[in-house]
């Protein structure tokens, strides 16, 4: 007995029976549960792909009486924009469409605000921009022409704007005031409130001032000092300059030479400090803020402290001692004066400078056998701005 076994053959049948499309609806709000309808014969074999900003996804059918119905994902139905979706049986398209899903603007949940920069000048030519992304509940950007009400305050007074949504934004630019001072922004749609945002206005740049200056007196004493002030330095517009603005005192002296001291700015007035010269002298002063103003000059006199000194030359010591040294009230000069001494030989011949400062009124030099030899020598001694010579002989 011979026996054999074969495959059993299957038998494929299609199932062409029409399906329809019940649900008319086409346009929902983000959120909104979605169910699409479908009317067929037989409800095996169909397949919903549907496509959006997310992606792609394929859906069962769940059957109801005479028909499927398929309940698209939360994370389709929150999303809004365009959603297409492809009935498929069989590999083939049956039927198709789309899902106009549009933002929640009932519920509005979060408005996302930006404003920069953060400091402008005071005027009528810098701005700060605020910008107004809001979002529903789904993070959803509302559509275009969606009104935006923005506010700014600035010294008590209040400014109203409605600016509308363009490309998922509104968008406004906030202007200088000419007076420094601070402008609070925020903005709001329907009954939904942004967080308030701050930019500051600073004073524009500085305008040309005047200097002065204070001090205890009018001696060359090398010791008190001077103080230099501005007047209250403004923009154009009256406001102060901001605190910390550097104005630079520049001093030129009755040589020609140039002194710099530098202030910076306090409720708009700047001071600088400078020892007193230790001898006669004209100052001109004039101060500036780099790139911005500057002062109209001013000069300043500086009476001799120091009328007169004596010289003595020790011969046992091989020393020279100039002193006392007397300020403008009788007092011992302050110690640190600078006093030089040049020597000169017999033939008027410099043989060597010698610089000391002073000590409780008096300065010393001595005069080394190694170098100064026997004989006349003529000395210049030169102090507190006032030269005298005296002829001196080694032995």
């Amino acid at each position: 007995m011979i026996q054999g076994c074969t495959n059993a053959k299957v038998e494929h049948t299609s199932d062409n029976s029409p399906i329809s499309l019940v649900t008319a609806q086409e346009s929902f709000v983000a959120g909104q549960v979605i169910v699409l309808k479908f009317q067929a014969a037989k409800t095996k074999g169909p397949l919903l792909m549907i496509t959006n900003a997310l992606g792609t996804s394929i859906i069962e059918p769940i059957l109801n009486e005479g028909g499927i119905e398929f309940h698209i994902p939360n994370q389709f139905t929150q999303k809004a924009g365009m959603c297409n979706w492809q009935l498929v049986r069989n590999g083939k398209i049956e039927r198709s469409g789309k899902l106009h899903i549009h933002p929640d603007t009932v519920d509005i949940r979060n408005i996302e605000t930006y404003l920069g920069p953060r400091s402008i000048t005071a005027g009528d030519m810098d701005f700060t921009m605020l910008v107004v992304a809001p979002t529903d509940r789904y993070d959803n950007t509302l559509i275009d022409g969606t009104p935006v009400t923005v506010k700014q305050q600035f010294e008590g007074r209040i400014a109203e704007e409605n600016i509308q949504i363009n490309n998922l934004m509104a968008w406004t630019n906030i202007g200088a005031r000419q007076k420094s001072g601070r402008i609070l922004a925020t903005a709001s749609v329907d009954n939904s409130y942004s967080k308030e945002l701050t930019t500051m206005v600073y004073p524009a740049n500085a305008t040309d001032f005047t200097i002065d200056y204070q001090r205890d007196h009018s001696y060359a004493d090398g010791n008190q000092t001077i103080s230099f002030l501005t007047s209250n330095i403004t923009d154009q517009y009256g406001n102060k300059v901001s605190d910390g603005t550097l104005v630079t005192f520049m001093v030129e002296n009755g040589a020609g030479g140039l002194l710099q001291t530098t202030g910076t700015t306090i409720d708009g007035v700047a001071k600088a400090k400078l020892l007193h010269p230790s001898q006669k002298d004209t100052w001109s002063i004039t101060a500036f803020i780099t790139g911005a103003a500057k002062s109209s000059s001013i000069a300043v006199d500086f009476e001799s402290a120091v009328t007169d000194y004596l010289v003595f030359y020790d011969n046992d010591e091989r020393s020279i001692t100039v002193g006392p040294i007397k300020s403008f009230m009788g007092q011992q000069i302050p110690d640190g004066l600078d006093i030089q001494t040049s020597i000169y030989n017999a033939q008027n011949v410099l043989l060597e400078t010698k610089h000391t400062t002073s000590k409780h009124g008096f300065g010393e030099f001595f005069l080394s056998p190694d170098y100064f030899l026997k004989g006349k020598y003529r000395i210049e001694v030169e102090t507190a701005g006032i030269n005298q010579s005296q002829t001196l002989e080694i032995q």
